[in-house]
């Protein structure tokens, strides 16, 4: 069974910019945050943000609003409503969405011109009651052509659009004002966005067997779009969460489409994805089934990563120009195993929705996990001790150093001096630890105490770097695919701070800057001719930068398989260098 998911599916600008405004208030506001209303029309994200404390207050619930901040919703609000809550005492702040701005801003403006306005969209929803009220009573709504038939004589008519209705309804209504008032002004206001979503999701449907879309069930446009596709003839699935796939109506089906409503977060797309690959899973022959598992449980155990490590650090070896006993390589790779697994019992639960299928995984084999986890990282200690004091120690401070990354370095009382009270509350800690780990594992472990002469510190260091890289773009990769989750539970990422297209740049200009490095150091002879086998893994990096950037892999078990498989290719090219060298 083939999946088609939408490029446009899920948060659109307007949601995606009042979850990052409510967000940041969140990591900088004392007192008390409450959005006005829920934030957007999906239930998750509002439990989601109650377990960061954000709550929801309720239109007729206000009270005293002394020492409280609140934000406005994506859908925006009426002037009234606004001047009342700054009254009340409430700290607002404004996550009106800037298209629904434009369309407040023209309304005022042509009130104050003494025209009416009609507004095409939905009774009661909550952005047409905030464009109601910058009407000041001169405001009517039309859902259909009975409405326009209601309307009173009006003298002068400006027309606009509630930001998600459809362009096909939106010129249905609009012929049926213009044969009372042909000479009205108007603007067609509807998203942009809304607009590619929906014809996105109408070819999508036509070309499918069966069309799925997510979202919350009191969402506009996410019923919209179930209408739309709907309305060609293909069978159409409403699901607000993975569970309500009904699978009885997908069988027979070879191809099915995936959408979701502008207010769908990324998690959820990603769970009803995630199970519709598993429901594929079992209609495929048994051997491509059967590798499909093998290959998933190497990634859920951390044991394709571990063999990664194993093999990355024979072909930094290599490039070294040294033999690392065996026992390095073991000590290193149940390093990378342990420190793995035991990150299993920190993850937060939009980690866990990020990877549904992983997370089952998880709940019934986790504690096994980090049990050998633990076992793995004893067992490297020991190897060490046997290595000397030069690897023991190293692999102590390895360890030390993932303890305190999590520890609060900063007492309770001086938090509010501090902006970061552990490590790992510093923006892109995680890649860059992460990276710093493999390379001392992989790289300065295995190695005496003193390094013999000026060539093998060169050496090392370009290994040490070579490593770091590669780790670190992995790290990264896979926070610019959970971006949406790590803004949801306050994780500063790489991607957060730097905005996706500056870390795309960044990635891409690291590899480059690596391939360049190995390239001088074996033409100038700091490398053996190894160093230009080592090219071939960075333009591997590259190759997968790219197929990410296009979406062509995105995720699941062949993103992860691509990902890690550098790691391993390191050792291999390494290994053919040797036997042809």
């Amino acid at each position: 069974m083939k999946i088609v998911l939408a490029k446009a599916a899920g948060f659109c600008m307007g949601v995606r910019r009042a979850m990052d405004i409510v967000l940041s208030q969140a990591g900088r506001t004392r007192g008390p945050l409450m959005t006005y209303g829920p934030l957007i029309h999906n239930p998750q994200v509002i439990e989601a943000l109650r377990e960061r404390g954000i709550e929801v207050l309720e239109e007729d619930a206000r009270g005293d609003g002394t020492g409280r901040t609140v934000v406005v919703r994506a859908h925006g609000i009426t002037p009234d409503e606004k001047e009342e809550l700054r009254a009340a005492g409430y700290r607002v702040v404004d996550a009106t969405c800037p298209h629904v701005i434009r369309i407040q801003n023209l309304i005022k403006r042509h009130v104050e011109a003494g025209d009416s306005i009609v507004i095409l969209g939905d009774h009661g929803h909550a952005e047409v009651k905030g464009l109601l009220g910058y009407a000041r009573g001169r405001g009517y709504v039309v859902a259909d052509e009975k409405d326009v038939a209601a309307l009173p004589d009006l003298s002068k008519v400006c027309v606009v659009s509630q930001t998600t209705q459809s362009y096909e309804r939106f010129e249905q209504l609009l012929a049926a004002v213009r044969r009372r008032w042909p000479d009205c002004v108007v603007y067609r206001t509807i998203c942009g966005s809304t607009d590619l979503r929906q014809k996105e999701t109408v070819e999508i449907a036509r070309g499918v067997d069966v069309m799925i879309v997510v979202g919350g069930r009191k969402s506009a446009n996410t019923v919209r779009l179930t209408q739309l596709a709907a309305a060609t003839g293909t069978p159409t699935l409403h699901v607000e969460r993975a569970d309500e796939l009904d699978y009885r109506r997908l069988q027979g089906a070879r191809t099915v489409g995936v959408t979701a409503g502008a207010s769908t977060p990324n998690w959820m797309i990603v769970e009803v994805t995630e199970r519709l690959l598993e429901y594929a899973e079992r209609k495929r022959g048994m051997v491509r089934r059967a590798c499909t598992r093998l290959f998933a449980f190497l990634l859920d155990t951390n044991l394709y990563l571990a063999a990664g490590a194993l093999s990355m650090g024979y072909g930094c070896a290599v490039v070294q120009d040294t033999d690392f006993p065996p026992a390095a390589l073991v000590a290193a790779a149940l390093y990378v195993f342990s420190m793995y697994s035991l990150n299993i019992s920190s993850q937060s639960p939009m980690e866990r929705a990020g990877n549904p299928l992983r997370w089952q995984f998880y709940e019934r084999w986790g504690r096994a996990l980090v049990a050998s986890g633990y076992v793995c990282l004893m067992v490297s200690l020991v190897l060490s001790a046997f290595l000397g004091y030069w690897a023991f120690g190293l692999m102590l401070l390895a360890v030390s150093a993932g303890v305190v990354y999590r520890l609060p370095l900063v007492p309770e009382r001086w938090a509010p001096f501090f902006r970061y009270r552990r490590l790992m509350d510093i923006p892109g800690s995680k890649d860059i630890f992460m990276g710093l780990a493999w390379a001392v594992v992989l790289t300065l472990f295995p190695l005496p105490g003193r390094p013999e002469g000026a060539a093998h510190v060169v050496r090392i260091g370009f290994t040490f770097f070579f490593v770091f890289t590669l780790v670190f773009i992995r790290s990264v990769v896979f926070d610019l695919r959970d971006i949406q989750g790590d803004r949801i539970t306050g994780r500063e990422t790489i991607p957060m701070v730097l905005g996706k297209e500056r870390t795309r740049v960044l990635l891409a200009t690291l590899t480059g800057l690596v391939l360049a490095a190995m390239i001088a150091a074996s033409q100038a002879g700091g490398l053996t001719s190894v160093g230009y086998v080592m090219v071939i893994p960075l333009l591997y990096t590259w190759g997968y930068l790219y197929l990410y950037h296009r979406r062509f892999v995105t995720r699941g078990v062949m993103f992860e398989m691509l990902l890690g498989g550098k790691f391993v290719l390191v050792g291999v090219l390494a290994a053919l260098w040797r036997l042809w060298t």
